[in-house]
């Protein structure tokens, strides 16, 4: 094969893509992995950081067997956050303290090797012939990537745990995307991992559709923004209602766990819908209503030392801690 180069396929490279629902390609040739489905736009139109926290392709890993010499390109996007004419949208900076840092790497392994950590940048990365690698794209930044080279895909897992959550499902608190908690329960389960968490989501039972691949086992981490944004627990409940009731409709046999909000450093105070402990609650109770649905207590799988900014997002360490209690207990 020499020094010969071409670029790979759409179809070999969704062969690559592990916990990706497709691969798009885009204008400038580069191409896209995708978490979501078309279907699921209306539910993460809603606010700017939403659609941007969307594009992402948190969780997704190249795998591969590189057969000749092999050039990865990567394009780094930057996305808008501002909102469309006339869109009035949740301003994030009264409720959370800090400034999020969504600083982070790509990460790169090769078989028996440990974690290469590179810049979070446009590049371009070769490796040789005969290496076996996994290539982790980054949780928070639109990726662009092309593959020149001959390479044999690595076997996806066989079963599928869909995670459906907010900012720490994504992967917010950890810099590293080959340490975030849905490719932990993924090497934890032995399961492909398809992450849908959103930066400051709120429970949307629009997100909720029926997906092109086969889903084995649900998990929903919601309900902490609920709690600093709604006004009444009636608001909250009508809507985890309505969102586990449409798990129910596309899924009538998955096995469903719903995780509850996890240590947070202002957990003693009130919001408007009531104590942290009453929103809990209101969680729990409208899982009662479901089949196959198990609630794991979220503060119970806290580390309140191990945040990352010493709020709301767990660092590697509390996720590490979480990622074990949590796949133990997972339908």
């Amino acid at each position: 094969m020499g020094t010969e180069r071409y670029s790979i396929s759409k179809n070999d490279l969704f062969a690559l893509a592990h916990n990706a629902l497709s691969v798009e390609l885009l204008e400038d040739g580069y191409y896209c992995a995708l978490r979501f489905a078309k279907e699921q736009e209306p539910g993460y139109s809603t606010h700017p950081l939403y659609r941007a926290m969307a594009k992402t392709s948190a969780s997704v890993c190249l795998r591969f067997q590189s057969l000749s010499d092999v050039t990865i390109h990567l394009k780094r996007y930057n996305q808008s956050l501002l909102p469309k004419k006339g869109e009035q949208v949740i301003d994030f900076t009264t409720l959370y303290p800090h400034a999020l840092d969504l600083s982070e790497t790509f990460d790169l392994i090769y078989a028996g090797n440990d974690v290469v950590h590179l810049p979070l940048q446009s590049d371009q990365i070769p490796i040789a012939k005969g290496n076996l690698v996994s290539l982790y794209l980054p949780m928070h930044h639109q990726i662009g990537f092309r593959i020149e080279g001959a390479v044999q895909p690595v076997a996806k897992e066989g079963k599928t745990l869909l995670c459906i959550g907010d900012s720490i499902v994504q992967g917010v608190g950890v810099r590293h995307p080959s340490a975030s908690l849905c490719e932990q329960l993924s090497s934890l389960k032995g399961v492909q991992v398809i992450n849908q968490g959103i930066a400051g989501a709120l429970v949307n039972s629009k997100l909720i559709q029926k997906l092109d691949i086969p889903i084995h086992s649900i998990l929903v981490a919601l309900g902490t923004n609920d709690w600093s944004i709604r006004e009444t627990l009636a608001d909250l409940r009508g809507e985890m209602f309505a969102l586990l009731g449409r798990i129910r409709k596309f899924y009538p046999l998955v096995p469903v766990t719903v995780l509850t909000p996890l240590w947070r450093s202002d957990i003693q105070q009130t919001q408007s819908m009531g104590s942290f402990s009453e929103m809990q609650k209101t969680l729990e109770y409208t899982t009662y209503c479901f089949p196959r649905v198990r609630v794991v207590n979220g503060l119970s799988l806290s580390l309140r030392d191990a945040y990352d900014d010493g709020f709301i997002h767990p660092d590697e360490r509390g996720i590490r801690f979480l990622a074990k209690g949590l796949g133990s207990q997972l339908l």
